[in-house]
């Protein structure tokens, strides 16, 4: 009992332990991914990439860009899946056939089993098809089906009578394992038993795999054996540390590595050396223990089809992952790692700071809170902490400095000199044999997140939220002599002692030599767009843009690409989100990191294929992909699924489009779908073509048509020609008709017409004799006018000669020696003056001239005098004060006097003309 507990607990110490491992990335896939159900019991691939699963009820198929899901007619469950020369098998309870893609691109099944007799393939179910010299077989858990697609024949060779489990196919002969019944090998179309295997009677053999000339015998719960050269040998004990307690459920073979499917443990990855590399399980991220099947895809790719959902492990790819599912860790932040010692980590967090060593990770005392810088300085670490700055020598955490928040550590000209960039702005730390002197610099009290130093040595530093400032130095002083801000300029990095700074679209460098910023065309091209961007080793540039990763080795000029699927929106947001070991790039996560090898030779490029299209749509309807389409105006809309089939691609790729006869440049999408609704009557061809980082594929070409609106269509055009026959028939039939009504109507009109020109001549002189009146009265008119004017200046200048004889006669000798002669003038003077016959005479002739004035005027302005209308008939000849004077006997002044009431009776503005008003009267 006692033993029994210490094997639990050295059990389950060792996966704590194996938890803390870097292994290969690998990609879980979840029900909710795939929309499927839990298990996948076998994958497999065709040769475009496609991967196929049993997925249970549904069989899967994933391109890299989309899932699609199929059933069996008659609803079975799926247990396995083969694809073998390009056609793709599956086996079922009493049910095995192929599947076809038709034009459409969607799998139709065709049964190869429905021909036989029920009794034939009663209660049983295929678990596993693979392809043995010219026949396909498919084997259940009571014999082998042999399907020759030559002759269409099918065989079925029964297992003896024992519990069988599967067969393989070693070097064109087939071997079957057996639980408790050892191994059996098929001569002459029956099984015969292999006395070799007899020490293996009392065992489960769960798998077989073909292994350095022999094969690997993997039993349930005792060990693994190697049959070479007709020797049978233990190759791995039952209580090896590496399997003891693990439930073996399937071997393969990956790059010569062994890789052990278990039921209770996950994958376990073996070398040839029979050393555990790598375990992936629960305890580091793997979705479930049970792996049910594996396969090797075209790339060195291992899929998993799990109890629970599938994964795939990129064995052949340089992405390595460190997860911590425990919480332990938190979100890295921070990493160190120890020249003398390849396999120690320390690792910086929001929780402190962990020591990774030999696949545990143990906390370092009394660093508790956030780290957000590791520093490796020699045999020590400088620790950047939110509490302050600590020195990490020999795995202690010590007290170095209360200067908080360090965010970046960098060495100066001085190999003993270090700068640092921290909560309140720069600080310089220099080494010496009995320790660290510290001093904070004056006058940039900024908080720091990035920090460079130029040729000049000049500080380069961002402030978060104020901008990008360079600092000359002056002792411990410095001076802020350039101030850049964020609308202009967000990030700084060095490489090759060259300060860069990045906008939102362009990389600039600094000229040192001009002190001026320049484009730098290249980098702009290489990197943009970006969110942030790190530089290290004057050799990596690493940016981020969202959740994609980019990586640019200058000294190869490679570009890798890292696809946003891979991060899963788990990088570290807005602070240092990578750093370089060596040749290695950390990526920091929320519950560790992903390690990028770029000294890895099989860093994955651009493949050069062209996309396809997986599916066609028009307006909302599936359509066959390899027909030139011609689809109708109204409303049309036709969309593209497209793929590149890479479904364990770990680069970011995108589909680059241009639809010639509509779009005039390349359009960039990072959706495999592409639609276009509405367009215009025309010709079309779309080019595809995908596009990883720097790398472009060959194009893709597709062409259709939109036909032109039914109102420009073939028949329309017919139809609109014969409706113009037709209109010129009708018309001319109707101008027939018309030009006979015309000619009676003409003859009837001739003679009105004749008739009513003798009217017309008649209407003519009386309207000749009315003129020649008109004019006549018209002529009289003016005649008036002018003796009217004649008449109102004789009679002014009659008034004037009286004014003078009064002068005349008011002379004092007349008066005095003539007085009787004086009598007889004054009396002559008197009755010819204001004369009242003399205004009758003229009002008689100004109302001749001027019929209704007075009348209008006293109509209007009922308050006028008599005098008043003199006065105004006076104004309206157009005669002035000076004349009007003596026609009425007052003074010239009076007559002013009076003309200034006049304008006030007719409410006339001081602006208005008085006689312009009497002159509009008539």
């Amino acid at each position: 009992m006692m033993r029994h507990g210490l094997f639990i607990f050295l059990f389950f110490f060792s996966h704590l332990l194996l938890a803390q491992q870097t292994i290969p990335f690998f990609k879980n896939y979840t029900k909710n991914d795939y929309q499927g159900e839990n298990a996948n019991w076998d994958i497999t691939q065709d040769k475009s990439g496609t991967i196929y699963t049993a997925n249970n009820y549904k069989l899967l198929e994933y391109n890299g860009n989309e899932w699609k899901k199929y059933e069996l007619p008659k609803h079975l469950v799926i247990r396995s899946a083969k694809v073998i020369e390009d056609t793709l098998f599956t086996g079922a309870y009493q049910e095995f056939g192929y599947w076809l893609h038709n034009n459409k691109n969607e799998l139709i099944y065709k049964s190869l089993s429905e021909k036989f007799s029920v009794d034939f393939f009663k209660n049983d179910a295929i678990w596993k098809i693979y392809k043995f010299k010219e026949e396909i077989v498919f084997q259940s858990f009571k014999g082998m089906y042999l399907f020759n697609k030559n002759k269409g024949e099918i065989q079925k060779i029964p297992f003896p009578d024992i519990s069988a489990i599967f067969t393989y196919n070693f070097n064109n002969s087939i071997y079957l394992a057996s639980k408790y019944g050892g191994v059996y090998q098929l001569k002459n179309n029956e099984f015969v038993y292999e006395e070799w295997s007899k020490p293996l009677q009392d065992f489960t053999i769960q798998s077989m795999v073909a292994f350095e000339g022999g094969f690997l015998l993997g039993t349930q719960l005792n060990g693994i054996y190697l049959y070479k050269n007709n020797i049978l040998s233990k190759w791995l004990d039952k209580d090896s540390p590496i399997i003891d307690g693990i439930e073996i459920n399937n071997l393969s073979i990956v790059d010569q590595k062994l890789c052990i499917g278990s039921i209770n443990n996950g994958l376990l990855i073996l070398n040839k050396q029979k050393e555990l590399l790598y375990t992936i399980n629960t305890n580091n991220g793997l979705l479930n223990n049970t792996v049910l099947s594996q396969y090797e895809d075209a790339s060195g790719n291992l899929w998993l089809g799990l109890d629970n959902g599938f994964a795939c492990v990129y064995l052949s790819s340089p992405l390595y992952a460190f997860n911590d599912k425990s919480g332990k860790l938190g979100t890295l932040y921070a990493i160190a790692k120890s020249r003398k010692d390849p396999d120690l980590e320390y690792l910086g967090s929001n929780h402190g700071v962990f020591k990774k060593e030999n696949n545990k990770l143990s906390f370092i005392e009394n660093s508790n809170g956030q780290v957000w810088n590791l520093k490796q300085i020699g045999n020590e670490i400088i620790c950047g902490h939110n509490n302050g700055t600590f020195l990490i020598k020999n795995g202690v955490f010590e007290f170095l400095s209360t200067i908080s928040g360090g965010t970046r550590l960098i060495p100066t000209e001085n190999p003993n000199e270090f700068i640092q960039g921290n909560y309140s702005g720069l600080s310089k730390f220099i080494r010496s044999k009995t320790g660290w002197k510290i001093s904070h610099f004056q006058n940039a009290d900024y908080r720091v997140s990035e920090l460079a130093l130029d040729k000049n040595n000049n500080f380069w530093i961002v402030s978060p939220h104020n901008g990008i400032y360079r600092f000359k130095q002056d002792g411990e002083i410095l001076i802020e002599n350039k101030h850049y801000p964020l609308e202009k300029f967000q990030h700084i990095f060095q490489l090759n002692n060259d300060i860069f700074l990045t906008g939102k679209k362009q990389v600039f460098k600094y000229d040192i030599i001009n002190d001026t910023i320049i484009k730098d065309e290249i980098l702009t091209e290489k990197l943009m767009p970006l969110d942030k961007v790190m530089a290290f080793q004057d050799k990596f540039i690493v940016t981020k843009n969202e959740n994609r990763i980019n990586i640019l080795d200058i000294s190869s000029n490679k570009t890798l690409q890292l696809s946003s699927k891979i991060t899963e929106n788990k990088l570290v947001q807005d602070f240092d989100f990578a750093k370089a070991i060596n040749d290695s790039i950390y990526l920091f996560l929320d519950d560790g990191y992903l390690l990028v090898d770029m000294s890895n030779q099989n860093i994955e490029v651009q493949d050069k294929n062209a996309p396809s299209i997986a599916s066609l749509s028009i307006n909302e309807e599936l359509k066959k992909i390899d027909s030139l389409y011609k689809i109708p105006y109204k409303k049309n809309s036709i969309r593209f699924s497209l793929t590149n089939h890479k479904p364990a691609n770990y680069l970011q790729h995108s589909f680059k489009y241009k639809l010639e006869g509509y779009d005039q440049c390349w359009e960039i999408t990072n959706s495999n779908k592409i639609t276009f609704e509405n367009l215009p009557k025309g010709d079309y061809r779309l080019l595809v073509k995908n596009i990883s980082g720097n790398q472009e594929s060959k194009v893709l070409s597709y062409k259709f048509t939109i036909l032109p609106p039914w109102y420009f269509s073939v028949q329309a055009i017919i139809g609109y020609i014969l409706f113009i026959f037709l209109s010129f028939y009708f018309i001319h039939l109707y101008n027939k008709r018309r030009y006979i009504r015309k000619q009676n109507r003409f003859e009837r009109e001739l003679a009105y017409k004749n008739e009513l020109e003798l009217k017309e001549e008649k209407i003519e002189n009386h309207k000749r004799l009315a003129e020649l009146e008109k004019k006549q009265l018209r002529e009289q008119l003016d005649s008036k006018r002018r003796e009217l004017a004649t008449y109102a200046a004789s009679m002014a200048k009659k008034e004037e000669i009286l004014n003078q004889l009064e002068k005349e006669i008011n002379k004092e000798e007349i008066k005095k020696e003539h007085s009787k002669l004086y009598d007889r003038l004054n009396k002559f003077k008197e009755k010819q003056s204001h004369s009242e016959d003399d205004w009758k005479l003229f009002e008689r002739n100004f109302n001749e001239v001027h019929d209704n004035f007075f009348k209008k005027l006293q109509e209007d302005f009922p308050k006028l005098t008599p005098k008043d209308l003199k006065l105004c008939a006076y104004l309206k000849m157009n005669l002035s004060s000076k004349e009007i004077a003596p026609l009425i006997g007052i003074t010239y002044r009076s007559v002013e006097l009076h003309r200034y009431r006049l304008r006030k009776k007719l409410n006339l503005d001081k602006k208005d003309s008085l006689v312009k008003f009497l002159l509009s009267i008539d």
